[in-house]
């Protein structure tokens, strides 16, 4: 787990964070689910066939009422998670798993058991037997909610499993026979105001929100100051990692790491940092448009050019794909539309 997805799930360790994310994007800020009501869960998942294991870690997991809340955090600072859909369905699949072993288990027992005198357990059927699981048995509900963070851009990836499915010219004879999973999606870019939350996280959104917007976020930090200089340290440490503040002036290394500063200055720090990151940006871009325009002039394949991208600019591959999809479609090469 990396620093950030660290950050994150250490935040919503706050039952009072927690309940208020859940009634914030599921129920549109009614108070359903209550801090007192939830239950640490493991968010590890695994599952083994053979000598395939499979491991999936959700953020964080909480139990409520008898319906498991299980949050995943899109964390990456300008990418989109295009198999998210299929992420959040194989965890889901792997929890209920986990569920049936455990009743698998608790039947076991029932038939490894000697019956007391006078008392008789239900028979267990073959039908039952063979399942691994009463009849009766029901499994408890598994939630899945998704936050993408994404600094660049906002959500462009599938919502749903259908939107993922090739069916063209086939929609209607295919999809209506295909269970359609759905995410349950919070992309903070979707939204101008956040008073769904009742917690410090309105806060948090709105920074993420118009960090990048300077007329908004003077707007918002002057008419919302004590909001802001009210928030948790944890809530200030996940800001820095999430807008990718390194250091903020006046303000020492110890101070960011435990969170004792001012978001106004933070919000200063990045517009400067802001400004120098999209000059080397636009540098950056402007040679790997020459190299590929170059490279397509002197006949070179696709995969020459990628190298080329690669060695010259010391990216990696997948940046270095990104870059020839972006600026491959310019040139109006054959086979690139």
């Amino acid at each position: 787990m990396g620093k950030t997805d660290v950050r994150e799930s250490d935040y919503l360790e706050d039952a009072e964070i927690f309940a208020d994310l859940v009634n914030g994007i599921l129920y549109k800020g009614e108070q359903v689910v209550k801090p007192q009501d939830l239950r640490e869960q493991d968010g590890e998942l695994r599952s083994a066939a053979g000598n395939d294991v499979k491991k999936v870690i959700r953020d964080k997991v909480r139990l409520w009422k008898g319906t498991v809340f299980a949050v995943f955090s899109v964390e990456n600072q300008t990418r989109v998670d295009y198999r998210m859909v299929t992420r959040a369905m194989l965890a889901e699949g792997m929890a209920y798993d986990r569920q049936w072993k455990a009743l698998k288990k608790k039947l076991e027992r029932v038939l490894k058991k000697k019956p007391e005198c006078g008392k008789r357990e239900a028979a267990v059927t073959a039908d039952e037997f063979i399942s691994g699981m009463r009849r009766e048995d029901k499994f408890i509900p598994v939630i899945t909610i998704v936050i993408y963070y994404g600094k660049g851009k906002p959500w462009d990836g599938a919502r749903e499993l259908h939107e993922l499915l090739d069916v063209e010219g086939n929609e209607e004879r295919v999809l209506p026979f295909i269970s359609n999973y759905r995410l349950n999606l919070f992309d903070y870019h979707e939204h101008e105001e956040f008073g769904q939350f009742h917690s410090e996280l309105q806060t948090v959104f709105e920074f993420l929100r118009y960090s990048e917007e300077k007329e908004q976020m003077k707007k918002k930090l002057a008419e919302h100051q004590e909001r802001y200089e009210g928030l948790s340290s944890q809530a200030k440490i996940l800001l820095l990692r999430l807008t990718n503040i390194k250091k903020i002036p006046g303000v020492g290394e110890r101070e960011l790491e435990r969170g004792e500063f001012s978001m106004c200055k933070a919000f200063e720090d990045m517009k400067e940092e802001g400004r120098e990151e999209g000059k080397m940006e636009g540098k950056l871009e402007g040679r790997a448009e020459e190299i590929v325009e170059t490279g397509y002039e002197f006949g070179l394949t696709e995969e020459e050019i990628l190298i080329r991208l690669q060695q010259k600019l010391r990216i990696s591959l997948k940046e270095a794909e990104g870059f020839l999809e972006m600026f491959g479609r310019r040139t109006g090469v054959p086979g690139r539309q």
